[in-house]
């Protein structure tokens, strides 16, 4: 499952609403809390199944198991993993097979790579933006501390390799990068004297 790195610290907060997990910009924790991802089930349907039935199944579902945070056409997002397979259970006796996901959003004060973020999260029919984590990580690029540091040259090669990426006040930058592409930024931010420190890791989970 995806975790905080124990190292990292004051990066930034995870934001809470009643209904939502949100990464964005805001004063940072003493400690970066360990965050839980919002979690997906895809619905694969029969083929049998007409609209107004599965609409219908959506209705009962929300009256009886889990509250929807969001949907995608037939991909539901939930709070939990437990959420996630008790949707799985209620849609079995519907011949309906379910393919799982985790997700986190990602506010409006990121910004995304028009060209590649839907190759990596998606926008609902809502306007919410998710980044798949069974795809990607979240890095934080970090300034140096030596006279020589060069942060505006790391950010202009790291921002490349970006999907989406959260400037901080204090000069930091959160990036949303391919899953396989952490030691690649980790070797930009050496080069230029900088650090670099991984915030949420791309999971392992289903």
């Amino acid at each position: 499952m995806s975790r905080v790195n124990s190292g990292v610290s004051t990066i930034f907060k995870l934001l809470r609403s009643p209904d939502s997990f949100i990464l964005g910009e805001t004063e940072p924790y003493e400690e970066a809390e360990a965050m839980q991802p919002i979690y997906s089930v895809d619905l694969q349907l029969p083929k049998d199944l007409q609209p107004i039935d599965f609409e219908r199944m959506i209705q009962e579902l929300t009256a009886a198991t889990v509250n929807l945070l969001d949907r995608d056409g037939n991909l539901l997002f939930v709070n939990s993993q437990a959420d996630a397979y008790a949707i799985e259970a209620f849609a079995a006796p519907y011949k309906t097979s379910c393919e799982h996901g985790q997700w986190v959003r990602l506010d409006e004060s990121w910004s995304l790579n028009s060209r590649i973020f839907t190759d990596y999260g998606l926008i609902t029919q809502s306007d919410n933006r998710y980044l798949d984590l069974l795809l990607a990580s979240i890095v934080c690029l970090i300034p140096g501390t030596t006279p020589d540091t060069e942060l505006a040259s790391a950010a202009e090669q790291a921002d490349e390799h970006a999907v989406a990426l959260l400037k901080q006040n204090d000069g930091r930058r959160l990036l949303a990068i391919d899953r396989h592409q952490v030691s690649l930024i980790e070797g930009i931010a050496r080069a230029y004297r900088c650090s670099s420190q991984t915030v949420l890791e791309a999971s392992e989970f289903y």
